[in-house]
Order: C-alpha cells, then sequence, then structure tokens
C-alpha cells in the first residue's frame, strides 16, 4: 500500500505510568497490589459548561447512556482524594522531577510557569467527572532516521481508574490506578510514515522515557492513542492500544475501514474507537472538543525556577535511543537482537563484560537475550542468585578457552540453584572443561575406526554427542572431515 498516495496523517499520545512510591496529588501507594476492596461507593457522573458556556459533545454524549459506577476502594491505595471529597494535596515532586525530566530529554521548552487544568471525562473513569492534567513541556523533537519527530506537547497527569467490568448500565471500576502519575506525550502530524514506522517511532518515544529508569513497566503501564486520517476521510481517534506492537496493525486496519467506508459513498465520522486484542476497533463516542478543558482552582501555579532545570539538565541520563543506536553500529548487533537487548536488566552487565574481555558482542548479547529466556521457560534457572560475579567468571573462562559457549546453559543453570559454589567448581562437576584438541582428535579416529560404513553427518553428529559442552562443533566437523577423507 502506497501510504503517500492516501496522505496518511498519524498522531500519536504515548501515556506512560511513572514510577513513584505515591500517587500526583495524595500519598497514597501506586503499588496496586490489594485485592479485596474495603467498601465500593456509587456514583452518578454529569457534564458541566466550560468558562465559555459550552457542553463537550463527547461528555454529552457519555451523560446519555445513563449509567452508573460502582467505585472499588482499597485499603492505603485510596483515600478522599479519589473519592473527590477532599481537596488535592500539593503535587508530588518526585512524579514533577521525572516528568521535567523526561520533557528535557525530548528537548522541550519548560513553561516558567505549569498551570493545572481540568479535563472533563465522564465515561465514570473519574470520579470527579474531570482529569487532572499539565503541560510540562512543549514543541520538542528527537531524531529518527535522521528526521526530526516533532512533541507537540508532554503532559503529566493523573491516570484513570481501571475498569472491572460492565453489565446491565453498570460499570465497575477500580480506584486504587486512579491518581497515579501520568506521563502523556503527544507528538505532532506524522506524515510520510508507513504504519511500522509509526510503531518503531511510539518504541523510541518509550525508550527515551525509560532512559530515566523512573517508569512502569508492567501490562497496562504504557498505553497509546493514536490519531488517524487519510486524504478523503477524517481523524479518528483510537484509544487503548495496549502494546507497542499492536501500533501498526491498528493503523492499517483503520486505513481500510475508511477506504472501504469512502468506496461505498458513506461518510467517515469524527469519532473515539477502542482497540481491541485483535488490531480491530470499535466506536465508543464521538470526538471531544476544546470545552472539555477548564483550569483546576484548588492548585495554585507551580514556578520553575531556571537554577531547578539546570540542576536537572546536568544529571539527564544518555537517552536509550542513542545506546540502541551503538549496539547496532559499535557492536554490530542485528536489529531484532539489539531491540531485545536495550530492554535486558542485563544491559549494563553486557557493556562490561564486552569492555572487560575481547570476546564477540553477539555471543554475549544472544547469551543474555535467549539463552538465559529458554532456560527460564523450561524451569532450569533460579535467576534471583545469578550475580554479575558469575557472568563475569564465565565470559573470563570462555576468553581464556577454558570452557566453550555450549556450555554456558548447563553451568549457569547449575550454579543458579547452588550459588554458594563458585563457577570453576561448576565446571568440574559436570566436566565441561574445554578438550584439548588431541583429546578430540582421538575420539574422532575412534568414531570414524568402529563406523567406518556412516556418512560424514552421522560421523559428526556421534562425536558431538561424546564431547557436547566440551569441544566447539566446529571444530569438531572440521576434524572428522579431515581424518574421513584422509
Amino acid at each position: 500500500m502506497k501510504y503517500e498516495e492516501l496522505g496518511l496523517n498519524v498522531g500519536l499520545e504515548i501515556h506512560v505510568q511513572l514510577n513513584t512510591k505515591h500517587k500526583l496529588f495524595c500519598k497514597c501507594l501506586t503499588t496496586q497490589k490489594e485485592k479485596e476492596p474495603i467498601s465500593v461507593i456509587v456514583r452518578k457522573l454529569h457534564p458541566v459548561y466550560s468558562e465559555l458556556g459550552e457542553l463537550d459533545r463527547a461528555a454529552q454524549f457519555e451523560y446519555l447512556r445513563n449509567r452508573t459506577f460502582y467505585y472499588q476502594v482499597f485499603k492505603n491505595e485510596s483515600c478522599l482524594v479519589e473519592l473527590d471529597e477532599e481537596p488535592p494535596h500539593e503535587i508530588n515532586p518526585e512524579a514533577l522531577e521525572s516528568a521535567l525530566q523526561i520533557a528535557l530529554l525530548f528537548n522541550c521548552k519548560i513553561p516558567d510557569e505549569i498551570h493545572v487544568m481540568r479535563k472533563t471525562v465522564i465515561d465514570g473513569s473519574n470520579t470527579s467527572g474531570f482529569q487532572r492534567t499539565m503541560i510540562v513541556g512543549m514543541n520538542g523533537w528527537f531524531e529518527y532516521k535522521n528526521k526530526k519527530i516533532p512533541i507537540k506537547t508532554i503532559c503529566l497527569e493523573e491516570d484513570a481508574a481501571a475498569i472491572v467490568k460492565e453489565e446491565n448500565g453498570k460499570v465497575f471500576y477500580r480506584l486504587n490506578r486512579l491518581g497515579i502519575p501520568l506521563i502523556e506525550i503527544s507528538t505532532g502530524i506524522l506524515k510520510n510514515f508507513s504504519p511500522k514506522e509509526v510503531e518503531e517511532i511510539a518504541f523510541n518515544i518509550w525508550l527515551i522515557c525509560k532512559s530515566t529508569n523512573k517508569i512502569k513497566e508492567e501490562l497496562g503501564s504504557v498505553r497509546q492513542d493514536i490519531n488517524v486520517s487519510i486524504e478523503k476521510g477524517v481523524r479518528v481517534e483510537i484509544k487503548g492500544v495496549q502494546r507497542l506492537g499492536l501500533i501498526s496493525k491498528v493503523i492499517e486496519n483503520e486505513i481500510e475501514r475508511q477506504l472501504k467506508l469512502i468506496k461505498e459513498g458513506k461518510k467517515v465520522e469524527e469519532e473515539t474507537r477502542a482497540a481491541k486484542e485483535d488490531g480491530t476497533t470499535c466506536f465508543t463516542r464521538p470526538l471531544p472538543g476544546a470545552a472539555r478543558m477548564y483550569p483546576e482552582t484548588d492548585i495554585p501555579p507551580i514556578k520553575i525556577e531556571s537554577s531547578y532545570l539546570r540542576k536537572l539538565k546536568k544529571a539527564l541520563p544518555q537517552p536509550l535511543t542513542k545506546k540502541l543506536k551503538i549496539l547496532k553500529t559499535n557492536y554490530n548487533l542485528s536489529d531484532d537482537l539489539a531491540n531485545q537487548l536495550i530492554l535486558s536488566k542485563y544491559l549494563p552487565i553486557f557493556e562490561k563484560i564486552t569492555k572487560t574481555y575481547k570476546i564477540e558482542p553477539k555471543i554475549v548479547a544472544n547469551f543474555f537475550v535467549n539463552t538465559l529466556k529458554d532456560l527460564k521457560r523450561r524451569n532450569e534457572l533460579n535467576e534471583e542468585n545469578l550475580k554479575e560475579e558469575h557472568f563475569l567468571k564465565l565470559f573470563e573462562m570462555f576468553t581464556k578457552e577454558e570452557i566453550v559457549k555450549e556450555a554456558f546453559p548447563p553451568i549457569i543453570s547449575k550454579i543458579s540453584f547452588n550459588p554458594e559454589k563458585n563457577l570453576e567448581e561448576i565446571v568440574d562437576e559436570l566436566n565441561l572443561r574445554i578438550l584439548k584438541k588431541e583429546e578430540i582428535e582421538k575420539i574422532v579416529k575412534q568414531t570414524i575406526e568402529e563406523n567406518k560404513e556412516l556418512p560424514l553427518n552421522k560421523l559428526i553428529g556421534i562425536v558431538i554427542s561424546k564431547v557436547r559442552g566440551r569441544a566447539d562443533p566446529k571444530l569438531v566437523a572440521e576434524l572428522v572431515k579431515k581424518f574421513k577423507e584422509a
């Protein structure tokens, strides 16, 4: 599909929870570990007029659905602020600092004063009927494929309550997510990018946020909204894409949906749609307008001192997007391997090993990305017992040609269940010290002598099974071929 000819325009809104101890405007915990609610509050919500005396059409639509909302309250994770029975407390300084760091990483202009606004939301996800939000950065950018990707705004806001179920006009929400600090990153219009490239752009945005080590990464802590339009269509907002890897599929499906309507002579409506797990969407409500925003009167403006910003700039981490580029160029890792390694908690150990020892980076990366994952999948790894010293010793022995890489899985598996032992003890217990070339040659000659009628490939297989984990399979194959043809 030729996306340029379609006039494809896409806008992204990436929502990322901050990993703070407390919520944005109260001291409730953000852990979301409580399972049983201590009480349930029942509410009905009504739209309010903006300062200009206007009603937002999306709010009107939700009101006409005439639903009743049931809010589950959890110990230590919900309070009167979430119930809108008490004014918000002072803003969480940890959340504000993290938000400003992220805005600076995106080269944003930081306002001198931050003003908290109320955004009308009466779908039930906010008990108050509005969400508190504030712009912490504007007119930013980051680089992708030698192009500057525009960042329109970065907002710090309250996350919404999590929906539990809906039945017979009753909607149940968990209040422990409401008020968790959330970053919303809105791009400018992305023109002349394919859906796959838009997905990569979203991944890069998330990666830059992750650079701070101050975001939550569990399922549901990152959500994407996508605005899509084509030349003969209109802007459609798709909310709640849970996985970054689903973005391209959602965009492609929306393009096909709009093209189908145009072909059938039907009108493409401006609307908000919800993303499903399979990449399709369904209608939820009309697009909201500007009438949904008005000032928060309970929180005074927050002044941002220039000295405070200078301090933050000095402490900014290197964006992981730059590290990703280094992994691909300096370390010659494939896109897939680099993309997985950059997300791994073992990235710092990978960097230390490749700097300490003369070793092919691909071998080290593959070990941390694939070998450990396979061992975990087979329940052959007690990961919490593994320490940096185990990995350093493993690769030290490899570079000294004391073990082969095929011995990595059994060695690291056994030491993870026997952390009181040292790595060399484990190697000796498993009899996995590398064989000398003469020893391998002896086994090769004996195998050939005992199986003269077998073809080369069969002989190689037999020898490899005899020396498994103690010799390089490539060397084994060379020696078998050499003595077979002699």
